[in-house]
C-alpha cells in the first residue's frame, strides 16, 4: 500500500520528506512516547556525518516502535542496492552479506514498479508465509538475521531511491500495528530531512576536495583563508611564493615549503583592511562576487605580489566571507638576487608533459616528502610510486630526486 505518497504538481518528481503533502494529517503521538523520542530527535537534527546520523536513527526507531533488526540503507545510485548499510544487531562482514543478500532482493523488484511509495509492510511484497519460510532468500538470509516480517520506509530523489530504513521482527514477535505505522509515518519527514542535510554535505565535500586537488597542482600559488584568516587551503605553489616572500629566494630555495610556511605579514594586513571595509558597509546592502579586492607588491622583490578577493555570496548571509589569495611572480628578482623558479606559465611548463597523478607526485616530493609518506598519502604501494617517478624523471629530463627539487623550487 501506498502511505502519503503523491506527486508534485505539473512534475514528475515525488514527494520526498522535506515536501509533504499538505493534505496528509500529523500523526499524534502519546506523551510518553513524545518524551521518549526528545532527545533521539535532537540528537537526528545536529547529525552532520554518517555514523552520527546512524546512531540518531536508530535511537529514534527503536524509541517508537520494537523490533527485533534496525537497518538503514544509504548511497543508492538509480535503483541499486545501497552502498552504505547499517544494521543492529552487528552481521559479520557486513558488506559481502549485503552483497550477495541484494542479488536475491526480493523487494527491489516491487520499488522498481512503484517508485514514490513511501512505506510498505513486507507482508505487501513477500509470499503468504508459508510459502516465504521455504523460499531461498528466507533460508539463507531472513532465517539468519532473525526475521519473517518487517516494515520499510523510502525516500526518493526525484524517482530514484535515494535512502531507505527497515524494521524487522522475529517470527514469534506480532506484526506492525497501525499505531506503530503512524509512529514511523511521525518520524519520516525527521528522518528524511536528516538524511537530505547528510547527503548534501558530503556532496559539497566531494565537490570541494575535487577542486582542492585540481587546485594543489595547478602552477599558480592560490591560499584560501575563513573570516577569521585561518589558512583553509594551500597549495604547493602558494606555500612555496610565501617563503619567496618571508626569507628571499637564496634562503627560500633551502626550505621545505611546508615547513616553512607563514603567512606573509603584508598579505594578512591587507585581508584586516578588506576585512574592515566589508564591516564598515550597509550588511544589507548586496554586494558583487567577487566583491572587495586588493593588490599587494614585494617591497623588495620585483614581480613577486598578491591579489586579495574577498568571496562574498550575495545572495546568503549565512556564510561569513573568505578571502582568495593569488600568490604569483611576474618577473626576475633584483639584480644581484638569484630569483627563485617563477610560477609563471612559462616557467611551470614542463609539469604540463606530466599526467595529474605525476604532477601531484612530484609536487609532494618538491614539498620534501618521502616515497613512503607519497605512498601513505596518496593511498598507493610504494612500488608504485617509485614507478611513477621514474616516469617524472623521464619526462622532466632529470635524473635524480634533488634534480627534481632544485627544478621546482
Amino acid at each position: 500500500m501506498r502511505l502519503f505518497a503523491g506527486e508534485v504538481p505539473g512534475s514528475d518528481e515525488t514527494v520526498d520528506a522535506l515536501l509533504m503533502p499538505r493534505t496528509r494529517p500529523v500523526p499524534t503521538l502519546t506523551p510518553a512516547l513524545q518524551a521518549r523520542l526528545y532527545e533521539p530527535l535532537l540528537a537526528l537534527h545536529a547529525a552532520l556525518e554518517v555514523d552520527a546520523l546512524w546512531r540518531a536513527v536508530q535511537a529514534c526507531l527503536r524509541a517508537a516502535v520494537p523490533a527485533h533488526r534496525v537497518t538503514l540503507f544509504l548511497g543508492h545510485l538509480g535503483m541499486g542496492e545501497a552502498r552504505v548499510v547499517f544494521t543492529d544487531p552487528p552481521i559479520p562482514n557486513l558488506r559481502q552479506w549485503y552483497a550477495e543478500r541484494g542479488r536475491d532482493n526480493p523487494f527491489s523488484p516491487y520499488l522498481e514498479a512503484n517508485r514514490g511509495v513511501k512505506l510498505y509492510r513486507f507482508e505487501e511484497v513477500l509470499p503468504p508465509r508459508p510459502e516465504f519460510v521455504r523460499s531461498e532468500f528466507y533460508e539463507r538470509f531472513a532465517r539468519a538475521e532473525g526475521w519473517d516480517k518487517g516494515v520499510s520506509c523510502v525516500f526518493w530523489t526525484r524517482r530514484e531511491v535515494s535512502a531507505m530504513f527497515s524494521l524487522y521482527r522475529a517470527p514469534r514477535e506480532p506484526g506492525f500495528g497501525d499505531g506503530e505505522i503512524a509512529a514511523l509515518q511521525y518520524l519520516y519527514p525527521f528522518v528524511g530531512t536528516a538524511i537530505a542535510r547528510v547527503q548534501k554535505l558530503h556532496t559539497e565535500r566531494l565537490a570541494r576536495r575535487g577542486l582542492e586537488e585540481f587546485n594543489r597542482n595547478i602552477p599558480v600559488g592560490l591560499l584560501f583563508l575563513d573570516w577569521d584568516l585561518r589558512v583553509e587551503f594551500a597549495n604547493h605553489e602558494g606555500r612555496r611564493n610565501c617563503a619567496l616572500w618571508n626569507y628571499g629566494p637564496e634562503e627560500a630555495r633551502a626550505l621545505n615549503p611546508r615547513d616553512a610556511f607563514a603567512l606573509p605579514p603584508a598579505i594578512l594586513e591587507a585581508c584586516r583592511r578588506l576585512r574592515g571595509a566589508v564591516l564598515a558597509r550597509n550588511p544589507r546592502q548586496p554586494q558583487p562576487l567577487p566583491g572587495d579586492m586588493e593588490t599587494v607588491a614585494h617591497p623588495t622583490q620585483a614581480g613577486l605580489r598578491a591579489q586579495i578577493a574577498v568571496l562574498n555570496n550575495p545572495a546568503s548571509a549565512l556564510a561569513r566571507p573568505r578571502f582568495l589569495v593569488i600568490l604569483d611572480v611576474r618577473s626576475a628578482a633584483p639584480s644581484g638576487e638569484s630569483a627563485l623558479p617563477s610560477a609563471s606559465p612559462e616557467r611551470m611548463g614542463p609539469l604540463r608533459e606530466l599526467s595529474p597523478r605525476e604532477r601531484e607526485i612530484a609536487l609532494l616530493v618538491a614539498e620534501g616528502r618521502s616515497n613512503a609518506e607519497i605512498a601513505a598519502h596518496l593511498n598507493k604501494s610504494v612500488l608504485t610510486i617509485k614507478t611513477q617517478l621514474n616516469s617524472v624523471f623521464r619526462k622532466l629530463g632529470v635524473s635524480s630526486r634533488a634534480r627534481l627539487i632544485t627544478l621546482l623550487r
